[in-house]
């Protein structure tokens, strides 16, 4: 089976500050760099690192030739990925305080614009119980949705940025929803009170230090987090769900693949970046041995 991933490519920015700057204040970096992200391409590489199968489909600007070269060297595909004038490729302005904490500022760029033929296409030549993957920073979300449920594919919603009102219309369309703690807080706020998820959508919930959670009806998977030495959490999210999924998409169990994933994620805020800092698979594995969880 294989993952296709209708996903966000940026360029970001990064800024390491000591705190994150009051409304007035004019603060200096500790230091800067440029690198790949966005949650689709985060995603598409950590499935990739998880000895998973996949697609990209997205949308770069048509000058944007670095960026197609960099893709090439991540050892993803770069045939179903749109290039588009008059548009700039999407970016990122990330800041990350002394606390390993972040906060982020999209500019969607070209990842609003994935031209709908592209998605078609590369929806035509899935098999049924391939997953696609979306989240919610490109256009198109309900029309992919929509076309990969009448072509019998499994759906995965990585719900972020997060709105109850982007959400909520299209969980019967889903078979695997993943948020944070706060996110599924503010779902079932939104739900209201005695208003139940579908039965058969799984839930997929990160809690930060404590863990992550996967729901499906009554049944409740849980795995602890690993404690480590957070340095940037920029990505960690992306590295959980895409291990998440290509370990179920190989035939892990639920229990597993939170295993492997919860073990990426460690490992993944222990370095700087978002796709440079995903680990590869015998990383994890060594890394689960080390902490007799594998």
């Amino acid at each position: 089976m294989a993952i296709l991933n209708i996903g966000s490519i940026n360029w970001d920015r990064v800024y390491r500050v000591a705190h994150f700057p009051a409304p007035g204040e004019t603060i200096s970096a500790a230091s800067a760099s440029v690198g790949l992200g966005g949650k689709g391409l985060n995603q598409s590489v950590a499935i990739l690192r998880a000895k998973g199968q996949v697609r990209h489909v997205g949308a770069v600007a048509q000058d944007d030739t670095r960026m197609i070269a960099a893709l090439r060297d991540l050892g993803l595909g770069v045939d179903e990925i749109a290039l588009l004038a008059a548009t700039e490729t999407g970016s990122a302005l990330i800041l990350v305080d002394d606390d390993a904490e972040n906060v982020i500022v999209l500019d969607q760029g070209a990842n609003g614009l994935i031209p709908a033929q592209s998605v078609v296409a590369a929806l035509d030549q899935a098999k049924p119980e391939d997953w696609l993957l979306m989240q919610n920073e490109t256009n198109l979300l309900e029309f992919a949705l929509t076309e990969a449920n009448a072509r019998g594919l499994k759906v995965a919603l990585s719900a972020a940025p997060f709105r109850p009102e982007n959400v909520i219309p299209y969980l019967g369309l889903l078979d695997l929803l993943s948020v944070n703690a706060v996110e599924f807080a503010q779902l079932q706020a939104a739900l209201g009170q005695g208003v139940a998820l579908p039965q058969d959508l799984a839930v997929l919930i990160t809690k930060g230090a404590d863990g992550a959670e996967y729901r499906l009806g009554e049944t409740v998977v849980e795995a602890p987090a690993h404690r480590v030495k957070a340095v940037d959490t920029t990505g960690a999210g992306d590295t959980f769900l895409g291990y998440f999924l290509a370990q179920l998409d190989l035939g892990a169990s639920v229990a597993e693949a939170l295993a492997t994933a919860m073990a990426a994620a460690a490992i993944q805020v222990t370095r700087v970046g978002a796709v440079a800092a995903i680990p590869d698979l015998s990383d994890v594995r060594a890394f689960q041995s080390a902490h007799h969880d594998a």
